[in-house]
Formats: structure tokens, C-alpha cells, sequence
């Protein structure tokens, strides 16, 4: 039962941007040692994450940059069993830090507690992390980055104590889910294990008796002379039937504009959109998102804000995930999603604004629909296409129309950016600088009381920050 967990906070929707890391290790299934740092990002701090964890840019000032926190961390991190709530936000919080700062990966196998929480803990209504702790009843003060990681080890540890393992990858394993990697120049992400193809059936063996088959002849072309009808024994060797070639339907591309009905030409209710460009550089980090809006087109609650940083809606029916630097991928079960919900905006935003860069820059940015129980790719929808200053896209929505969902193609830049995209959608996000003034008064405050309460709970010799 050895293993590390840990959990980054970030200054901003970059990856590269980590201002907090909470590290904790367990041996033989008890948490032997804590760490907890405050990381200087060297960038902005967005309002909304600021009220997210509440990390304001005085309390970093002074604190080590990542380069200069690395050969603290990887020692801690080398040759582990890495886990994380939520592994592909952190994972890739790490792999972008590194590349950042052009350090080498380190060498482990990591897991996800959120995706085995929703395999093994199915009752549970969100398999988000102060969800699942409750359930457990861990005590959790949520975003706070070492409160996070100890939360994720000890569900880990609850969840090893329930199905009787005593090893984190067998757990895993035998939950069908195969351990990410982190090695040197690359990695591998933590996810389900390739089901084994099934065996065909034996062929059934050929009758002893020798009846005469009728073998009716082709299909002539206009005008070929007719071929007459050949009787055959079930003795002799039957050609095998040739079936006919499935017509080969072209894949709709949807312009502008462009409406379709999901219970009809897309006829699938469990969707995936699959939103893809062109790799980039590391310094322009595009993302997706999804907006669940009511009748008045705005958003009843935060977690209605689907994203990195709240992965889940309340009723589980849009789940986010990010399989690579360059895809975003949301998942929609529309006939999950409660009447009050009459739309789904889906938006493309880029990291970056302030110096200038925008998604014209990007190439070949498209979002492909796909039914996610059969993996057919129903449509495509390159919302790239003319796009120039602005920061945010609408790439298209999904809405109710006479008991039905419809897909609109949108692909318009929407100026602003990220936060000029939720006050459209009725959530309040303040500007990063209102946001920082704001939680300054508390900082003095917070920095002692997390002095204190650190101290008390971590060895002397485990203390680093």
C-alpha cells in the first residue's frame, strides 16, 4: 500500500500556470509525510481561480518558481505510484511546468481516484472530490492543495480497505482500468483496458446427407445474357457468400448556420464531441467548455459551468476530459439532463489574450459529433475558419426543440475571453485585480493559519516550505 498522492492549483486556466502543489505519501497504508508548497507562477492570476482556491498573487510573491521547487519534488516523485483526483488535470499541470521550464519527465505510473470512484461508487450522485470524501467522511477543505491530496490518498486507502486489495495497480486492474505512465519524453494516460476481441464461433460442421441446394444467380447488369440456375450437393465446396459492400455515407460537414436533429440525422443520445486542432505552441493553450443554460440562456448555477476545474454537472449528464494537449473532449448524455436545462453552449477558449494571441492562430480547429456507444463519427464542424481577434468561439449549441435535440453550428469569436463568456452566461467573475485586492485583506491571515496548522500535523523533518 505504497503510493503518493498529490493535487496543483492553478494561477489561471494555463496549465503551466501552478501557484500551489500538495504532495502526501502513505507506506503500508498510513500517510507517513505531507508536504505543502506555494508556487510563483511568473503569471497572472485569474480572478476565477483566485475565488476558487483563494491563492492571491502577495501570497506567492517571494515564493519559489516551479524550476526552482523541481529538484525538491522529484525525488518524491521518481519510481512511484502517483495518484491524483482528477489525474489528467494534474498530470497535465506537471508535464506543462516541465516543459515550461525544459526539465525532463520524471519515471512513474500514476491513477485516477475520480474515474475509479465512478466505477466502484456508483450510488454516489458526482464523484467529485468533496463528494466522495464526504461519503467516506474525510474532513476536506476543498482546493486547499494539500487538503486535496490527503483527501485523494485516503479514498484511495478506503476504496483498497472495500474491494480487499492491498496493491493500488491491482485495484485498478481489477476495476478494468490499466496505469498511466510518466517517463522520460513522454507518457501514457491512465484509462480503461482494451476489452479482449471475442472469439468467432466455430463454423457448424456440413451435413452428412447430400440435398441439392439451389444456388440463385447474380443480379445481371442491363443487357448481359442470364445465367441459368446450377444445382450443387452439400458435398462439394460452397463458395463463400460475398455480402455486398455497405454504401458509404459521407461524412456531413456542417457550415455556419447549420441545424440538425439528434433524434434524426444524428440519431444517438448518448454524444461525444470531440473538439481538435493542430498542436501549438506550449505558450497558447486552447480549451473547451460547456455552458448548461436555462430558458432565460443563462446559467442557474455554478456547477452549471462545465470546464478543467469542475469536470461534472450536478446530474452527471456533461462530463469534460482533455485525452491530449491539442483535443478537448466533452460528453453529453442528453436524455439524462433534467427539463430546466434547454441548452448547451460549447465554447473554445485560448489562454493568452493579454499578449495578443488569439484563435486565428490556431489550424484546422474542428469539433466532430460522435455516438458514443457505436464510436461513429456523425458530423463535422471546422469552426476555425475566419476567425481573427478574438479569444473565445461559440462553436455551436445543443438545444430542445418539440421534444427533441438539435445541434446548431455556430463557429462566431466571442471578445473577452473566458470571463467575458460566463458574465454572458450569468456568472459573476471578477477581474483578477478586483478579485486579488478582495482576498488581500484575508492573506496576512490565511498564510499564518495555514503556519499553524501545517506545523502541527508534519514532522520537522518533512517540512520544505
Amino acid at each position: 500500500m505504497d503510493f503518493t498522492a498529490i493535487d496543483f492549483e492553478t494561477a489561471n486556466s494555463s496549465r503551466s500556470s501552478a501557484c500551489a502543489l500538495g504532495l502526501v505519501q502513505v507506506r503500508d497504508g498510513v500517510v507517513t509525510a505531507e508536504y505543502d508548497w506555494l508556487i510563483d507562477p511568473r503569471q497572472r492570476f485569474d480572478g476565477m481561480n483566485i475565488a476558487i482556491h483563494g491563492i492571491t498573487p502577495s501570497m506567492v510573491k517571494g515564493k519559489p518558481t516551479f524550476a526552482e521547487l523541481w529538484p525538491t519534488i522529484e525525488p518524491l516523485l521518481q519510481g512511484e505510484i502517483v495518484i491524483a483526483h482528477n489525474a489528467s488535470f494534474d498530470m497535465s499541470v506537471l508535464r506543462y511546468c516541465l516543459d515550461d521550464s525544459s526539465l525532463s519527465y520524471p519515471d512513474f505510473k500514476y491513477m485516477c481516484t475520480y474515474l475509479l470512484g465512478k466505477k466502484m461508487l456508483q450510488e454516489l450522485p458526482s464523484h467529485k472530490l468533496n463528494v466522495v470524501s464526504e461519503h467516506f467522511g474525510i474532513r476536506l477543505k476543498h482546493h486547499d492543495a494539500l487538503d486535496d491530496a490527503r483527501a485523494s490518498a485516503l479514498i484511495l486507502l478506503k476504496l483498497m480497505e472495500q474491494w480487499q486489495q492491498f496493491d493500488p495497480l491491482l485495484l485498478a486492474d481489477s476495476q478494468g482500468y490499466k496505469a498511466g505512465t510518466m517517463y522520460a519524453g513522454g507518457y501514457t494516460a491512465f484509462k480503461a483496458s482494451p476489452k479482449k476481441a471475442a472469439k468467432k464461433p466455430a463454423a457448424p460442421k456440413a451435413a452428412a446427407a447430400k440435398t441439392e441446394i439451389p444456388v440463385s444467380p447474380a443480379v445481371p447488369d442491363r443487357g448481359a445474357p442470364l445465367v441459368p440456375t446450377q444445382r450443387l450437393t452439400s458435398s462439394a465446396s460452397l463458395p463463400a457468400a460475398t455480402p455486398p459492400a455497405p454504401e458509404v455515407q459521407p461524412l456531413p460537414e456542417l457550415v455556419r448556420g447549420q441545424r440538425v436533429d439528434i433524434g434524426d440525422k444524428l440519431s444517438a443520445s448518448r454524444i461525444l464531441v470531440s473538439v481538435e486542432w493542430d498542436p501549438t505552441l506550449s505558450a497558447m493553450e486552447p480549451d473547451t467548455s460547456a455552458f448548461l443554460l436555462r430558458e432565460t440562456g443563462r446559467c442557474g448555477q455554478d456547477q452549471d459551468f462545465v470546464f478543467y476545474g469542475n469536470m461534472e454537472d450536478p446530474s452527471r449528464s456533461v462530463f469534460y476530459s482533455k485525452p491530449a494537449p491539442n483535443a478537448g473532449h466533452l460528453h453529453l448524455q442528453l436524455a439524462k439532463l433534467p427539463a430546466s436545462i434547454t441548452r448547451i453552449a460549447l465554447t473554445f477558449t485560448l489562454y493568452g489574450e493579454a499578449s495578443g494571441q488569439n484563435p486565428g492562430q490556431i489550424n484546422n480547429a474542428s469539433a466532430s459529433l460522435i455516438d458514443s456507444q457505436t464510436g461513429n463519427r456523425l458530423a463535422a464542424f471546422p469552426f476555425g475558419q475566419g476567425l481573427s481577434l478574438e479569444t473565445a468561439v461559440v462553436i455551436g449549441e445543443f438545444y430542445r426543440h418539440k421534444d427533441k435535440w438539435r445541434f446548431v453550428a455556430i463557429g462566431e469569436g466571442f471578445p473577452g475571453g473566458l470571463r467575458a463568456l460566463c458574465n454572458q452566461y450569468g456568472l459573476e467573475v471578477e477581474a483578477p485585480e478586483a478579485a486579488a485586492e478582495s482576498a488581500a485583506e484575508s492573506a496576512a491571515t490565511i498564510e499564518t493559519a495555514e503556519i499553524v496548522r501545517t506545523a502541527g500535523r508534519i514532522p520537522p523533518s518533512a517540512r520544505k516550505s
